[in-house]
């Protein structure tokens, strides 16, 4: 399993990271994606079938990386956890060359939306929808009861914090609240969408929430001081930063604005 302590696989190479699930690590590393969209391949031991988790770029030789990883499997359902294309790109060619069903939160993507809390067989294997708003608002996570695991998506991240689009921080808080819930019991590890899996699910819940409320706890007192301008917030909260990454700092500030408007966030005292 790629954790924090291992070098990340190559694109292509077969990563097994559970019983149940396998990373095939997409070639499309940038800044925004660091070492690229984690595919991840689902199926029981054993069983003649098995789904892919957001396929990620529309790519050749990551396609028939893909196919590898289904091996003599059929694969008989393509998810993404949210549309943003670097998890959705390939869904629709996977799905046509599998003869798979693509299924979406996002109805441009799927005719067939996930439900909240949806129960879902892939041949023995069972998994559970859980709609997780907050980066976005068509954000799914999958949980494998079997094991404990759970596909994040870009909920939750291998390292450092996720866009929230604005408007949606209250509701990111809550989808973080619910994936503790679900792993209270016998949570095992966090599959996420980007970087590596995460084998403490809870304490790592919890460092995500204190440091999306230590930014927005910033904000909050720099639109006290009377910053208020996004750009001005991220040349105070970023300094240094690269340029590539400045407009997902600034959608980010944007989102504290938004919720410490509908909110009254007390300034930290």
């Amino acid at each position: 399993m790629w954790t924090r302590d291992t070098a990340p696989p190559s694109p292509g190479v077969l990563s097994p990271a559970t019983e149940r699930a396998t990373l095939v690590l997409a070639p499309n590393a940038n800044a925004w994606t660091f070492e690229g969209t984690n595919t991840w391949v689902l199926a029981e031991p054993g069983s003649d079938v098995c789904a892919v988790i957001d396929p990620g770029p529309d790519d050749d030789a990551h396609l028939a990386a893909i196919l590898a990883a289904a091996g003599t499997r059929r694969v008989v359902e393509v998810w993404v956890t949210h549309a943003h294309s670097d998890h959705s790109e390939l869904a629709r060619r996977l799905a046509a060359v599998t003869g798979a069903t693509l299924r979406a939160a996002n109805r441009r993507l799927s005719d067939r939306p996930f439900a909240d809390d949806e129960l879902i067989g892939i041949g023995a294997l069972e998994v559970r929808a859980l709609w997780t708003p907050g980066h976005t608002g068509d954000s799914f996570c999958f949980s494998l009861p079997a094991e404990g695991s759970v596909l994040t998506g870009d909920t939750v991240l291998g390292r450092g914090s996720p866009i929230v689009e604005p408007g949606r921080l209250g509701e990111f808080f809550a989808s973080l609240d619910r994936l503790s819930e679900v792993l209270a019991a016998s949570g095992s590890v966090l599959l996420p969408g980007h970087g590596p899996a995460l084998p403490d699910p809870l304490p790592e819940l919890e460092r995500r929430r204190q440091a999306r409320m230590r930014r927005l706890d910033q904000v909050a007192q720099a639109m006290a001081d009377g910053i208020d301008e996004p750009e001005a917030l991220v040349d105070l909260m970023y300094p240094g930063l690269a340029p590539d990454l400045r407009d997902a700092a600034r959608i980010s500030v944007e989102a504290s604005i938004a919720h410490v408007h509908t909110t009254a966030h007390p300034v930290p005292t």
